[in-house]
């Protein structure tokens, strides 16, 4: 629970001060006074003012942010301030500013992007182990051995990957053009039915589709220092084949091994260079909310590890930018068409357990997630909805073509409308959180 909450406020208080931020840095370029920039809504917990004048806040309800500019429509404006005031700016310098913070969102998901893929990343191959009769799977044709390799143009690479890939053809009930490699190292295309899926997509999908994958080798990957497989003499590489006797089919079963038997010897025979070793391994005991478990100190190997430079880090994190948003487009047009129901919607409860389990997996998986993040909230501030940036850009490219100021009533109705078309929303995603949770 204290992972939790902590991954949610670090969330929170990246995602949201980023976006603020670009529309403070756009209003000071533009010579607008800032009066308030705040990091959630509510009671203040701490505030400090610049020598600008701007009070910077933190506040009670982490749900959000906002930035207050000098403004006639809602606060008084003395002679001689009349230049540093937001509303009588130029109409492009206000679509400019609007525009910043979900730009500034984008351009944080990019970066992230850049960083975790010069890092590197590892994924599961995605080679087909067995394919349930009468599934889809079964259906398109899917046989053990394939390795999918592109999902409609797509590259695939890992399990990790056909999931993002999918999620770009949610709601849609016909076939995706999927290639796939098979053991006889031949390539061919199928078509893979999304009707199963696309009916519930909070169900999971390699069952849905009857697919399992292949099982991750018991392959040693990176064995860590002073642990206990470094004691027992594991090495990088090794293939764990026998523990106390028994044969280990791959990496689940020698976790399984492993974390049943804190601090009790262990007998292993593993593969290393073609011949047989016998070792000794004697877990290390760890606490968890479950009891004790052993722990050996090894990641799996046979794994696929994807690696880029800086410089190509930049078109593939440019990709994933594009890939990301264009499939959040698709998903709110189909939300509209109904393609989509409005139950796929999350709300904080959602936001904050993804962010607990994606931050309890590891700093790489924790970052993807801010990453998407990130552009789902640039991505929805654009929809053209009154009170949302996207609403007030909008506003402002009309009056940039008609020449002259919208009327101020109609502004004020218009925005009225947004408030509970947001509002409604944001209800229907936390009903469909607590939905969740008591299903």
């Amino acid at each position: 629970m204290l992972m939790t909450l902590l991954a949610f406020a670090v969330t929170i208080l990246i995602i949201v001060a980023i976006h603020e931020y670009g529309h403070y840095l756009s209003m000071r370029a533009f010579g607008v006074r800032v009066l308030t920039f705040s990091i959630g809504f509510g009671p203040r917990l701490f505030s400090w003012r610049s020598k600008g004048g701007t009070d910077f806040v933190l506040s009670a309800i982490p749900l959000g942010g906002y930035v207050k500019p000098l403004d006639r429509r809602d606060c008084e404006i003395q002679p001689g301030e009349e230049h540093e005031e937001f509303s009588a700016k130029p109409a492009w310098q206000r679509v400019i500013t609007y525009a910043a913070g979900p730009a500034a969102n984008l351009l944080l998901a990019i970066l992230i992007y850049w960083v975790v893929l010069m890092g590197g990343q590892s994924g599961v191959p995605p080679v087909v182990g067995e394919v349930a009769e009468g599934s889809p799977a079964a259906s398109a044709d899917l046989r053990p051995g394939d390795e999918l390799v592109r999902l409609d143009q797509r590259t695939v690479q890992t399990w990790e990957q056909f999931g993002m890939a999918m999620l770009g053809h949610v709601g849609e009930r016909g076939s995706v053009p999927l290639t796939v490699r098979g053991s006889d190292g031949i390539e061919r295309t199928v078509g893979l039915p999304m009707a199963a899926w696309s009916a519930d997509p909070e169900q999971p999908l390699l069952p849905v589709l009857g697919v399992t994958p292949q099982p991750i080798p018991a392959i040693v990957g990176k064995v860590s220092d002073d642990s206990a497989a470094a004691v027992a003499g594991l090495r990088e590489g090794d293939r764990v084949l026998r523990v106390d006797g028994q044969p280990i089919a791959g990496w689940t079963e020698w976790v399984e091994a492993v974390q049943a038997a804190p601090a009790r010897p262990l007998a292993l025979t593993v593969q290393r260079d073609g011949s047989e070793v016998a070792l000794t391994l004697t877990p290390k005991g760890v606490q968890t909310d479950n009891g004790e478990i052993g722990q050996a100190g090894v990641r799996a190997g046979g794994l696929r590890e994807i690696h880029y430079g800086p410089l190509e880090a930049i078109p593939a994190a440019a990709s994933r930018l594009w890939q990301q948003t264009s499939m959040i487009f698709a998903a709110v047009g189909k939300m509209l068409t109904g393609e989509l129901s409005v139950k796929t919607l999350g709300g904080p409860i959602t936001i904050a357990q993804a962010a607990g389990e994606t931050a309890a997996i590891g700093l790489a998986t924790f970052l993807m997630f801010l990453a998407f993040f990130s552009i789902s909230l640039g991505v929805i501030n654009l929809l053209p909805i009154p009170m949302l940036d996207g609403g007030w850009i909008m506003f402002g490219l009309i009056e940039m073509i008609r020449g002259k100021a919208l009327p101020e009533r109609f502004l004020m109705v218009a925005q009225s409308v947004g408030m509970m078309l947001v509002f409604g929303l944001m209800c229907v995603a936390v009903f469909n959180d607590l939905m969740r949770q008591f299903a």
